[in-house]
């Protein structure tokens, strides 16, 4: 199956096409364009919710034990989500946050320029572990390092960055399980042997909505996405966090993912 790379959530390299025409629609189905960041973010980070924080906490330890130094990192399929790259600011010499929607790459620009206070408690979170603790001023150093590539994550180049993370991509980029696997695949391959990752996705997504426009989700399972995940991976761990309240309907549960990538 070709793969036309086009996203919201995630990374994407095409000409739009139609909207949602088919009750499981492919990545290049979908008007990403469409998607409403300003909406996304009140919705989802407005207020930094307790399995946001949990899941934050993991990965800002995970980075700080990687003895990771000056390194070229990269945030895969950003959205309108900061706090993917601000766990990868203190140990980076680059941070490339990539994205497909026009409105989300500008919105991502807006913010590696000087993002929204509404962030401040998110670094909060990582300045409680010393590493981070040590970066005075992140907002500046993120306008520094921060680069926003429009770019895909089915046509990543390999072995590109040494530290990445990819979150609520697969699982949010179209409704074709092969779709999701394959971008999996994409981003540990675009890491260099031996680098530290996060993954996180949600498990049993129905699709979810921004604004008043529905996208497509695929409905994945904790095994499935292990084997997925395992296949290009050693010293995994996988923790999965379930909200009380959930943060919307229509799915079970976030799962994180860490580990390194092989060779």
């Amino acid at each position: 199956m070709a793969l036309t790379p086009a996203t919201g959530g995630g990374c994407g390299e095409s000409t739009p096409r139609s909207p949602i025409q088919s009750p499981r629609p492919v990545n290049s189905d979908v008007e990403w364009d469409s998607f409403d960041p300003q909406a996304y973010v009140r919705h989802n980070y407005a207020d930094l919710r307790s399995d946001d924080r949990e899941i934050l906490c993991r990965i800002r330890d995970f980075f700080a034990e990687a003895k990771l130094s000056d390194a070229r990192c990269v945030d895969v399929g950003s959205g309108a989500n900061l706090y993917p790259a601000l766990s990868l600011l203190p140990f980076a010499k680059a941070v490339d946050l990539c994205e497909w929607s026009t409105a989300n790459v500008n919105w991502l620009r807006m913010q590696v320029d000087s993002y929204d206070e509404l962030w401040d408690p998110y670094w909060q979170v990582c300045a409680e572990h010393p590493a981070y603790a040590a970066l005075a001023d992140p907002r500046r150093r993120l306008a520094q390092v921060g680069r926003v590539v429009r770019a895909s994550v089915f046509t990543l180049p390999r072995h590109a960055w040494s530290a990445g993370t990819m979150f609520f991509v697969a699982c949010s980029i179209s409704a074709d399980r092969a779709e999701a696997e394959h971008a999996i695949g994409r981003f540990l391959d675009a890491l260099r042997p031996g680098s530290p990752f996060a993954v996180t996705v949600m498990l049993g997504s129905l699709g979810y909505s921004v604004g008043p426009r529905m996208f497509p989700a695929v409905s994945l399972q904790r095994a499935d996405v292990v084997a997925s995940i395992a296949a290009g991976a050693y010293d995994l761990d996988v923790h999965e966090v379930r909200p009380k309240p959930p943060l919307r309907d229509g799915y079970l549960s976030m799962l994180l993912a860490t580990g390194r990538t092989r060779g």
